[in-house]
């Protein structure tokens, strides 16, 4: 989780400079093919922090759900071990061990 904090705030903050950059050198040159060529590259930078931004929040809505899904498992029925049971008693601790 630190990583990710840390690798998102350096993606974030490097995005935000080049658009800052690229935004003066397009209105400081004028409209040349290098800056066609920049805007394009600022372009594909701009939507690939969107995509970043939004695969974060679908997994942290994925986790909370996952959570709420867990909390709400009948714990004492479901890890009752007998006989009868005996497979459903695995799967719910394997399950329980991969979560």
């Amino acid at each position: 989780k630190p990583f990710l904090q840390t690798t998102f705030l350096v993606m974030f903050y490097s995005a935000a400079l080049f658009l800052a950059i690229g935004t003066f050198m397009i209105s400081a040159n004028g409209t040349t093919t290098y800056g066609v060529i920049l805007s394009g590259f600022l372009f594909a930078l701009l939507l690939e922090c969107y995509w970043c931004c939004q695969l974060v929040d679908r997994l942290n809505e994925v986790n909370t759900q996952i959570g709420i899904l867990l909390c709400s498992l009948d714990w004492p029925v479901e890890l009752q071990y007998t006989k009868a049971t005996a497979s459903r008693y695995r799967q719910a601790r394997s399950s329980l061990l991969i979560m």
